[in-house]
């Protein structure tokens, strides 16, 4: 292994943003990074990148596992020779010491800056330093959260456009994965970027963001484990795979927030629910009463609820995936950014 300080930025009255990356791999002699080998003959495989926003602890922590597994399999020659890992944990370490989700300076958002400005603002230029290092790989994979405080089942996301196309999500082993056409609202994401630059990308959503839950980040852990071991980069014994539905993320179905409260959630995530079974409650937080019911809309699967225990009106409170949804092709789902479905 490896550690590199891959971009450093100097920040008013705290101590400067540092970038770190861990890269590991072996040559045809056993060497080590670290121990003799050198990257330069080795094929940039795998790049694993979380903590770009700085309320995402889960995903930090889940590269950290793979950090400390990666650095085993090295030493125990588990990796198949001349396949370069980088493993970025924590992309915005200054926004994570101080909790914040966003940039601490205007509260912009690292990932809508790809693939950045070097001489732009900082989180643009933060994001070409990034970018810079990250870029050229045969597959990338981003810790991402979602925009509202919730739970998620472990999926994959894959997002179509311009760049490379494939798609391997199914070797992740997880129980989804959600075909995604992006607006131009996603043009300026790392997934989309990668994309762009033929590095075939994906996102894994977990359990927790501001939380840990070990359980959920083992369950990650193995996944990207599995997906390397497929696409050639990493030796594992065969493991039992659950099947994996493909599904567009459009076939999702949404459960809004009729009106504001406290919400009192009946389900959890992982739940199998029928039409009309009873989600949730919303109750008046000064009388107790209750102010609506949430119910099931079709026969499903819970993907997301939302965590937050006061709730506005419209919020998003559950995604279920329809236990009758049709699954999608490799070949289905392409779009870009002018795709009139985006």
């Amino acid at each position: 292994m490896i550690e590199q300080i891959i971009a450093k930025f100097s920040m008013p009255y705290r101590e400067n943003l540092v970038m770190q990356a861990f890269s590991f791999g072996i040559d045809e002699e056993g060497r080590t990074l670290g121990g003799g080998a050198l990257t330069d003959g080795m094929d940039r495989a795998l790049c694993l990148v979380a903590g770009l926003r700085g309320d995402e602890v889960q995903q930090t922590f889940i590269c950290a596992r793979l950090v400390d597994r990666l650095r085993q399999m090295e030493a125990e020659g588990a990796l198949v020779p001349n396949n370069l890992i980088t493993v970025i944990p924590c992309a915005n370490p200054a926004s994570m010491a101080i909790g914040w989700r966003f940039w601490p300076g205007d509260k912009t958002d690292i990932n809508r800056m790809f693939p950045g400005y070097d001489q732009g603002e900082t989180t643009q230029r933060i994001a070409a330093a990034l970018f810079e290092q990250v870029k050229g790989f045969r597959y990338g994979v981003h810790f991402g959260s979602f925009h509202l405080q919730g739970d998620f089942l472990p999926h994959v996301r894959v997002m179509h456009g311009p760049g490379a196309m494939g798609n391997h999500g199914a070797d992740f082993g997880l129980p989804y994965v959600l075909h995604h056409i992006p607006g131009s609202f996603d043009t300026t994401t790392l997934h989309y970027n990668w994309r762009l630059w033929n590095t075939e990308a994906y996102t894994l959503y977990t359990k927790e963001t501001e939380l840990v839950n070990e359980e959920s980040a083992d369950e990650v852990m193995q996944a990207v484990l599995r997906f390397a071991a497929a696409r050639g980069i990493v030796r594992l014994p065969d493991q039992p795979c659950r099947p994996t539905t493909e599904l567009g993320e459009q076939a999702l179905v949404g459960v809004a927030v009729p009106t504001g409260g406290v919400f009192c959630p009946k389900t959890k995530i992982g739940d199998t629910v029928s039409k009309d079974q009873e989600l949730a409650v919303i109750v008046d937080p000064l009388r107790g009463s209750v102010l609506a019911e949430l119910a099931a809309p079709c026969d499903g699967v819970v993907l997301y609820t939302v965590r937050t225990p006061l709730v506005n009106e419209d919020t998003l409170a559950f995604q279920l995936v329809p236990t009758d949804v049709e699954t999608i092709g490799d070949s289905e789902q392409r779009g870009n950014f002018l795709d009139p479905e985006a």
